[in-house]
């Protein structure tokens, strides 16, 4: 799996289910407001990740090497989540696959 596909499942699991919906936008607010590296961050962005090498890629800055828009990727999966459970199409919206990129050779 990737980042994008864990993304996809969670975006399936909020159209599914309104109280996850709400759940999950409970907790994208209090990412936000306890910021990068917090406790509530790292617990919203755990629900992305499969493996610990795609939690540390959503929750530190040790890949932002990769691609000059991961930052912004990450910033927008946060984001996007308060708009729910009304919009839950939105969820990838600015993401794409920008946190799975790795470097070139």
């Amino acid at each position: 799996m990737s980042i994008k596909d864990n993304i996809a499942a969670v975006q399936a699991q909020a159209q599914a289910d309104l109280d996850e919906a709400n759940r999950i936008k409970a907790d994208a607010i209090a990412a936000i407001y306890k910021g990068f590296g917090s406790a509530e961050w790292n617990m919203y962005m755990h629900r992305f990740a499969k493996t610990p090498q795609e939690l540390a890629r959503l929750t530190t800055r040790d890949t932002d090497g990769c691609h000059p828009y991961i930052p912004q990727a990450r910033a927008y999966l946060v984001a996007n989540s308060v708009c729910f459970p009304g919009t839950t199409d939105g969820l990838p919206q600015g993401i794409e696959d920008y946190l799975d990129r790795t470097l070139q050779p």
